[in-house]
């Protein structure tokens, strides 16, 4: 059984003291701190009670009938530091309005890859999505947020959830949206194919 990059998750002092190396727990949260900023507070009623792996992932998981989440990456990530991010990254943004829905859209798993290859690109990887529906949620939320960088924020800061986000509030926000698009990215994600 391979085990765990130490990096995921040994946090060593750094050299001058004032810290230490970044593990999977500190990334989470400047990814959070990240997705806030671009998109708005998460829903603080669910507690995040960690980061594990498993087989089936990479997942979001609500233990019994709680508000708490667990984020699970798949078993590969745990020997690819730049895997785990990638996961650890899309995972972030499902973070946002973990109850709202119990199926994302195509705008919310956009908004998920779309994030997480942002995120990346500080590691100089060439890490992408073998997806192509993954891969189109992005290029379609990429569309929408070079036309308004604030466009999510700005619905969530109403108290619409991503997933609850409908094509004419995405028009309001971003009236040189495409109708056709604005129609996508409210689909539900299971139910879309491209």
């Amino acid at each position: 059984m391979a085990t765990v990059q130490d990096s995921l998750v040994i946090a060593n002092p750094l050299p001058s003291g004032d810290g230490y190396t970044w593990t999977l727990a500190s990334r989470l949260g400047e990814m959070i701190s990240d997705i806030e900023a671009q998109f708005g507070k998460r829903d603080r009623s669910w507690t995040i009670l960690g980061i594990e792996f498993c087989d089936n992932g990479p997942k979001i998981w609500f233990p019994g009938d709680s508000e708490q989440i667990i984020i699970q990456l798949g078993l590969s990530a745990k020997e690819d530091p730049v895997q785990a991010l990638f996961q650890l990254a899309h995972l972030s943004v499902h973070l946002l309005d973990p109850g709202a829905s119990s199926f994302a859209t195509v705008l919310e798993q956009g908004l998920a890859t779309h994030f997480s290859l942002q995120y990346i690109e500080q590691f100089n990887s060439n890490y992408t999505t073998s997806n192509t529906n993954y891969a189109t949620a992005a290029r379609l939320t990429a569309h929408l947020l070079d036309i308004n960088p604030m466009a999510i924020k700005e619905l969530r800061s109403r108290g619409i959830k991503i997933s609850q986000i409908t094509a004419s509030q995405l028009l309001a926000v971003c009236p040189k949206l495409p109708k056709s698009i604005a129609l996508d990215l409210v689909t539900p994600f299971h139910n879309w194919i491209e």
